[in-house]
């Protein structure tokens, strides 16, 4: 009973014929699958769904599985009405089905005629044709692509010593802010900038000692100018007709000059 209902469900197909297959080739070359191919995989997989539903409340319906004593009457009785109602649905499907088929065909998987790709456009032996690519240009071509390669080679090793000397200079530059920093800290420390301070205050009394220190220096060579003058002028009178000469005047005349200078 199975094979007598199995066959029920044969859609109908698109009648073949030149224009049909001349049409049928283009949209495969413009969509890259043949449409009646398409439609026939999904109209299949529906009579499977159909015939697998069917045939479960077949097996559902045997005798076996009704277990009673009037099980075979029954079962040919559910086999009948199954049956019947297969019929009806397969009517049924078949008509939605074909009526799919002819949408598709004409709505979904056709190709408008300014769309239509040239016959040679499918070609794989179109490209070749369309570039014109010959041995010697792919050499040619080949060579420009190495050359650019090695200029962006060079340009990239350039860019990197660029960027080394860059991190170079960054690297000093916040070693330099690091220390500015440190030394700002140091100077807005109140202790140093008392110490600061008293060292400016100190500056003038320490000029001033200087200045002492140096005048009592003066003084001293004056005065032991004076004692080497007065020493020899003692020594010359011991002399008879001995006078002061004139370096011995000029030398005490600098040493009074550089005191009153101090």
């Amino acid at each position: 009973w199975v094979e007598a209902w199995s066959d029920v469900g044969s859609y109908g197909r698109s009648p073949g014929g030149m224009e049909g297959e001349d049409e049928t080739s283009m949209v495969e070359a413009a969509l890259g699958l043949s449409p009646q191919i398409f439609i026939n995989e999904v109209l299949n997989m529906v009579d499977d769904v159909r015939f697998q539903a069917f045939e479960y409340c077949l097996q559902e319906g045997a005798p076996a599985a009704v277990g009673a004593a009037t099980a075979t009457n029954k079962a040919e009785e559910l086999e009948r009405g199954v049956n019947a109602i297969c019929n009806l649905v397969t009517d049924v499907l078949n008509k939605r089905m074909n009526n799919w088929e002819m949408y598709c065909l004409r709505k979904c998987l056709t190709v408008p005629e300014g769309f239509v790709a040239p016959e040679d456009d499918n070609s794989s032996s179109m490209v070749l044709h369309k570039d014109g690519n010959s041995d010697s240009e792919l050499d040619a071509e080949l060579n420009f692509l190495r050359k650019k390669l090695a200029d962006a080679n060079t340009e990239s090793e350039e860019l990197q010593r660029e960027i080394t000397s860059l991190e170079r200079q960054a690297t000093y530059k916040s070693s330099l802010n690091s220390s500015i920093t440190e030394v700002l800290k140091l100077y807005e420390d109140k202790s140093i900038q008392d110490n600061i301070e008293a060292i400016v205050k100190a500056i003038p009394k320490l000029h001033q000692k200087m200045k002492v220190m140096k005048r009592k220096k003066v003084e001293a060579m004056v005065g032991q100018n004076v004692r080497n003058v007065n020493f020899l002028r003692d020594r010359k009178r011991l002399a008879p007709g001995s006078s002061p000469s004139t370096e011995d005047i000029q030398e005490v005349n600098a040493a009074v000059k550089g005191l009153r200078q101090e």
